[in-house]
């Protein structure tokens, strides 16, 4: 990928023509207009009708079952539509509500079984009191000096009846009383059958509405080409008899953009960003490595003026996370879902660049555990077929923590060297940077090589630190000693240089932890299996079932949650990539169909 180069358009026209010359750029659909407060138009904030039209199409798109769309219907009314769409969810809501109340007080009442209230002229103004006595506290029955009765048993608890006329004291039992209400179990119970009715009515009419989404979705999107176009109408200056209006266009794009001017008659003039305009970014997908725009944006886009990371970001996450699952036979059966949804996942742009993410995150993942031999815990027979591949041994603690040292200091250099190809070449630049970079290479040097080598790693050690210094000295006239000063503080990164180093260790451990807890749950199992030939199959088989299903699931949610930290706080912080916003065109909504 790339960053896009894009030159700065002044356009002039007639100020009787503005309107017709607006509606042609937002056609063109290429130009990033400059906004003259510096706001992003995508960072506008929607209008109360906006926000609606959104929130009726947000509920009627996640309908479960959904009706044949309209194309085209005379009688449409937008605004009618979104207001019976909105007042379906309240009552929607509303009645889930009073169905998960309902069931709350049905599991209350049940241990007490179904009876009525008597009124109070039957019993003489006595009433019912309803305790919940744990097993373990019925000693405390006997101090009970009115009428008791236990109407049912679990295994934890007495449900207990009381008869008095007053509320009895707070400390006559050792808990609080419960309140019931008025309604019996079976009142209950046919109430929440007639709100379960009533959902289901609902959720036809929610089904029914749903054939309007493509209509609500058509009009949503003239809207807000509508309310672009105003936006982009107040950002044009005027001159009488004349308008000007500022932008952005891809450098590509300058001999189409000449051609629309021809034909529709205004003038314009083109030039480089100047140091001090912050131009948007336009990423340039590089085949093969579209998904990595995904990465980038994620967290934040890089500047104009910076590089762009995404194939980096796209290949040190693929590694990350496959050093963290460590384990070929979970990454065949992440493949399974996404091989059955390939198809439906490459309806859009954006769902087909997550299915390239997805595909190369589970084949690099079934490389790796290739490599270190591991098939849901389980090791290949050492004379195999499957075992001439295993190169790394995940259990030696040694050898893994070099390798997880190794790939940090490799991806740190690749943020330097990435740095130092993106920037106008300067020697001062250039020697802090390999500064940097040898002083990594000379830590992991004392830390693996013999003691006669100390010498020559001290010298290194040395070097490098001149080197930084001489990087980040910036001496101005009579000023110099500031610049000796801000090249010792910036020597004292040093700290956080081998912090960050050391931060790649969490690839050995997670992937450690997630071999071990595999072999665990297979010895788990085999132990169940040996202990009885009965039930310990059944036992075996839940053991293998649920302790991989979590074993798998923290894997996941370690080698994203850890594979994007490492790429986005170690990797960021010495690539310095900068913070940019993205290139937003002004054009016409479009709305896409399945």
């Amino acid at each position: 990928m790339s960053i896009v180069a894009l030159k700065h358009i002044h356009l002039v026209g007639r100020q009787a023509d503005r309107d017709a010359i607006l509606t042609v750029l937002q056609r063109y659909g290429r130009l990033h207009i400059a906004s003259n407060s510096g706001a992003n138009p995508d960072q506008l904030p929607l209008s109360p009708r906006s926000r609606r039209v959104q929130e009726a199409i947000r509920f009627l798109a996640h309908s479960p079952v959904s009706r044949r769309p309209l194309k085209k219907f005379q009688g449409f009314h937008p605004d009618h539509i979104v207001d019976d769409v909105l007042a379906l969810k309240e009552q929607l809501r509303n009645t889930e509500d009073q169905r998960d109340e309902l069931q709350k007080r049905i599991q209350l009442m049940r241990p007490w079984g179904n009876f009525c209230f008597p009124a109070d002229t039957m019993v003489e103004h006595f009433r019912l009191w309803f305790y919940r006595l744990p097993v373990n506290r019925y000693a405390a029955l006997q101090q009970v000096d009115v009428p008791w009765q236990i109407v049912g048993r679990s295994s934890r608890f007495y449900y207990l009846v009381l008869i008095s006329a007053n509320e009895p004291a707070a400390h006559l039992l050792p808990v609080p009383r419960e309140h019931l209400g008025s309604r019996s179990l079976g009142q209950l119970q046919d109430d929440l059958d007639a709100t379960e009715t009533r959902l289901e009515e609902l959720y036809l009419q929610r089904q029914d509405l749903t054939r309007y989404l493509n209509l609500l979705q058509q009009f949503r999107a003239r809207a807000d080409s509508r309310s672009l176009w105003r936006y982009v109408r107040a950002q044009t200056e005027d001159h009488e008899p004349l308008f000007s209006l500022q932008g952005w266009l891809p450098a590509t794009e300058l001999a189409s953009f000449d051609e629309q001017a021809r034909n529709t008659g205004f003038a314009w003039q083109a030039r480089d960003p100047r140091p001090s305009e912050k131009p948007p970014t336009l990423l340039k997908p590089a085949p093969g490595f579209a998904a990595g725009g995904l990465l980038a944006r994620f967290y934040q886009l890089p500047a104009y003026g910076s590089w762009d990371p995404s194939v980096q970001l796209f290949l040190s996450f693929v590694l990350f996370f496959a050093m963290i699952l460590a384990d070929a036979g979970y990454a065949l059966l992440l493949m399974l879902p996404l091989l059955f949804g390939w198809k439906r996942l490459g309806r859009s742009e954006t769902t087909r660049d997550l299915r390239q993410l997805m595909a190369w995150l589970t084949g690099g993942a079934l490389v790796w555990g290739v490599l270190v031999g591991s098939y849901f815990g389980v090791a290949p027979p050492p004379n195999s077929w499957l075992a001439w591949p295993v190169v790394v041994d995940v259990g030696h603690y040694s050898q893994m923590m070099l390798l997880s040292v190794l790939v940090g200091i490799g991806h740190l250099t690749l943020a330097h060297l990435s740095l130092l190809r993106s920037q106008r070449f300067s020697w001062q630049l250039l020697v802090g940077r390999l500064g940097w970079i040898l002083m990594m290479l000379m830590g992991v040097g004392f830390w693996q090589l013999d003691n006669h080598w100390q010498p020559l790693l001290f010298d290194g050690l040395g070097l490098s630190a001149l080197m930084v210094l001489i990087g980040n000295w910036r001496s101005q006239g009579a000023s110099w000693w500031r610049g000796g000063i801000q090249a010792v503080s910036a020597l004292l990164d040093v700290s956080k240089l081998f912090g960050d180093v050391l931060s790649y260790m969490r690839l050995f451990a997670l992937g450690l932890a997630s071999a071990s807890l595999a072999l665990t749950f297979n010895q788990l199992a085999i132990s169940r299996l040996h202990a009885d030939s009965g039930i310990g199959v059944l036992e075996a088989g839940l053991i293998l079932l649920l302790g991989h299903a979590i074993n798998l699931g923290l894997g996941i949610m370690s080698g994203v949650v850890h594979g994007l930290r490492l790429n986005f706080i170690e990797f960021y912080n010495w690539g310095e990539p900068g913070e940019g916003y993205a290139f937003s065109p002004f054009r016409l909504e479009e709305i896409e169909h399945e």
